[in-house]
């Protein structure tokens, strides 16, 4: 089997994982935003996000050293599956009582600190969790963790929707995640290959000082990029009314999880192909980053079209309409954001699996300096708004920076003229499809992707002979195929 059609395998599985914890997460959120109101609903993804910020700090970069370690069966790897665990533990016990402390000094409610601790145990299970993840995916396993996720989310879904029935309240959607976590790890648990690495765990204190040192620069690309990423809410929390920070948590719902694909295609799929072709063949690891930037670019364009054409109608059938009409504004101003979004994923992995994570630091940092900045004047100007079109921003700049990262033999000409032609059959598509906006979304959304489609194979973003090659990829209809990229 050749290099790509493993790699559209497993993103087929993991998509098709992802999907069923799309749908159970869109339920749960839908429950949270009805029981809540926007208010409590802006209070739950305040404490989210800081569980997100805790849970960066806990992975410290580890996951992706820990993945690329047993990818390319770097020494010492053997024993990287328990000193990453412990060393994770201890990162966690460290900065969890921190977490609390900033929430008590930021005088955050009772209800909402109860939360937030609950989160911070769910996040240790999570983490431990993606620790399994990604020493699995170093060994390019991908069916428990996909198992694992459905499991975790199907758990938190009908966990909570029961308790958010019987008790409308914040905490009880922390308790939910608690629950889901201990159902992941013990979905994990299953792997031999995890049970016979941990059968007799042995820590060497001067190993796991070492892989603490190397995982520094990635730990701290990791945190500049989620403070950038989610500093926004926070902010908003306290410049805005609750209602703003309810109608932006409302629209950031379904934006992150359209971010779901290219973390599964770049981030989880790719990286640990990349970082094993990084050691040979620059042609052949060329030919693998041009292929999913073209992936990522016709799928970010897609997305982002059909957020920006339909974000009232989304905005209606997740939320009540008169309570969240106001989130559309904000979905709309995030949408280019989502484009940016796919292709810095395919970036940046790349970047990572060629060990070049020292060039990423000055940029996240730069720009977890940056957006703050950007935010306190457009938030007290344009309220959930100002925050959106800051988020979109700042994406579109570390879209500029990382393409100047780029070696320039790795970055080919071709994909800018399939993102300038996706751009072209995007706007086609919004043409047409203007006059029919107020359509019912199941009508008109499947038609758009048709169009957008049609529109990208007429400006020839992409040729029917490389969507057949790509079928054949996915469902090969005889023997699997010799040889390396084709």
């Amino acid at each position: 089997m050749s290099i790509l059609q493993s790699v559209a395998r497993n993103i087929a599985m993991l998509t098709a994982s992802r999907f069923v914890t799309w749908i159970a997460a869109f339920a749960f959120t839908i429950a949270q935003a009805r029981y809540l109101g926007p208010g409590h609903f802006g209070e739950l993804s305040v404490a989210l996000t800081f569980a997100a910020l805790l849970a960066i700090v806990m992975d410290f970069g580890l996951g992706t050293q820990l993945s690329r370690m047993v990818a390319q069966r770097s020494p010492g790897n053997e024993q990287a599956l328990a000193a990453t665990i412990a060393i994770r533990a201890g990162l966690w016990v460290v900065a969890a009582p921190a977490l609390l402390l900033v929430c008590v000094a930021l005088g955050y409610s009772a209800e909402l600190q109860l939360t937030v601790l609950l989160l911070a145990v769910s996040i240790f299970l999570v983490g431990i969790s993606n620790t399994i993840a990604s020493f699995l995916q170093g060994h390019e396993e991908f069916a428990l963790p996909a198992f694992a996720a459905v499991a975790q989310g199907v758990t938190a879904a009908v966990i909570g929707g029961f308790i958010l029935a019987a008790r409308p309240e914040i905490a009880a959607v922390a308790y939910a995640f608690v629950a889901a976590g201990l159902v992941s790890l013990a979905v994990l648990s299953l792997s031999q290959r995890v049970r016979e690495s941990l059968r007799h765990p042995r820590v060497d204190a001067q190993a796991a000082v070492r892989l603490l040192r190397a995982g520094v620069p990635l730990g701290v690309y990791a945190i500049a990029t989620t403070v950038y990423f989610s500093v926004d809410m926070v902010m908003l929390q306290r410049l805005a009314a609750s209602d703003n920070v309810g109608w932006y948590a409302a629209a950031y719902r379904p934006f992150g999880a359209a971010t779901l694909f290219p973390s599964i295609v770049a981030g989880t799929v790719l990286y640990p192909v990349l970082s094993r072709l990084s050691l040979g063949s620059r042609d052949e690891l060329g030919a693998v980053i041009e292929k999913s930037l073209t992936v990522l670019t016709l799928a970010g364009v897609g997305v982002a079209l059909v957020f920006a054409l339909f974000a009232e109608r989304i905005v209606g059938i997740l939320y009540p309409a008169q309570s969240y009409a106001e989130a559309a504004g904000a979905l709309r101003l995030l949408a280019p954001g989502l484009l940016f979004i796919y292709v810095n994923w395919a970036l940046a992995t790349a970047l990572l699996g060629l060990r070049l994570e020292r060039r990423l630091i000055v940029m996240a940092v730069t720009v977890a300096l940056l957006n703050p900045l950007m935010n306190l004047v457009a938030i007290p100007l344009f309220q959930e708004r100002g925050a959106a079109f800051t988020t979109s921003l700042t994406e579109l700049i570390v879209l500029i920076w990382l393409v100047r990262m780029m070696p320039r033999d790795l970055l080919r000409l071709s994909s800018v003229r399939v993102g300038a032609k996706a751009a072209a059959a995007a706007v086609l598509t919004a043409v047409v499809l203007a006059p029919l906006r107020d359509l019912p979304l199941v009508m008109t959304v499947p038609f758009a992707i048709l169009l957008y489609a049609a529109a990208a194979l007429a400006v020839r973003a992409v040729t029917a002979r490389e969507l057949a090659a790509l079928g054949a990829v996915v469902l090969p209809l005889s023997r699997p195929a010799r040889g390396g990229v084709r």
